[in-house]
């Protein structure tokens, strides 16, 4: 009898003090509202809560950003102006060029486009001089002819220009014109970061690392891509064919990011 009332009383103490600490935990989180207060998700879908709501990159202005992609390729003129005076050939001072890209091997127009590319060579002049001499040796081993897209990543891009015999984007070999002498033969290194993957249509280097510049690239699909800005170096943008490729190209049917179809470059050249 004395156990069977002890037992109970120990209950009842456990209970008391297990509403206590749930009253003291309440208060502590400020009752019903929370550790995020009121409105917080009103907040968070009209973009006003803060950087640990909305992410790194809640606050970037991609209007100014375009803006200054538009400047930095306003300074291909000075390049313009040299090249009419003079019949120098240097792939440097290229500030246009091309890709011909073909789905399936078919012959009809709409399974073939060709994708012409202005290069920002006055301010980034060794990276786009390797793709530039690239597309102008395409049917060397080196160039870019017979290569194909490799990989097309969800909301970002095409990746393209693996120049090596495996042609599946494990590897890629820079214009022997540019390669870096203090890594391998095959790589140069990188530029400065002054264009942002801010707008649609972005042509930028693919590496493995830093200073590992090679073939490889890709061509943005997505209206902004901040998580490539500080790691890939952006060197172009596409001006004719980025309707075909949203439409076409980045429609294919991929597993686990690799085409089934295959989406090859038949020719490149420069304009």
């Amino acid at each position: 009898m004395n156990h069977a009332v002890s037992n109970q009383s120990l209950r009842q103490g456990l209970n008391l003090l297990r509403s206590t600490a749930i009253n003291q935990q309440t208060r502590s989180m400020g009752g019903t509202r929370g550790a995020r207060g009121h409105g917080w998700f009103k907040k968070y879908r009209a973009g006003l809560g803060g950087r640990h709501l909305q992410g790194r990159h809640h606050n970037r202005d991609r209007q100014k950003l375009a803006s200054i992609n538009d400047e930095v390729f306003a300074l291909n003129r000075s390049l313009l102006d040299t090249a009419s005076t003079s019949s120098d050939t240097n792939t440097t001072a290229t500030t246009s060029a091309y890709i011909d890209l073909e789905i399936d091997g078919g012959d009809d127009d709409t399974n073939r486009q060709r994708i012409v590319i202005e290069l920002a060579s006055a301010a980034l002049p060794n990276t786009c001089g390797n793709f530039a001499a690239l597309c102008r040796d395409g049917s060397s081993s080196l160039g870019y002819e017979s290569t194909k897209v490799f990989k097309i990543v969800k909301d970002t891009g095409l990746c393209l220009g693996d120049n090596t015999p495996n042609n599946n984007g494990d590897g890629g070999r820079c214009h022997p014109d540019f390669a870096s002498e203090s890594h391998n033969p095959y790589s140069f290194n990188h530029e400065s970061l002054v264009l942002s993957h801010s707008q649609k249509g972005m042509v930028t280097m693919l590496s493995s690392g830093l200073d590992k510049n090679d073939s490889r690239f890709m061509i943005t699909m997505a209206d902004d891509c901040p998580q490539l800005d500080g790691k890939y170096v952006a060197f172009g943008r596409v001006k004719e064919g980025l309707e075909w490729l949203e439409n076409t190209a980045f429609n294919t049917f991929t597993k686990r990011g690799m085409p089934i179809t295959k989406i090859e470059v038949v020719s490149s050249g420069l304009l």
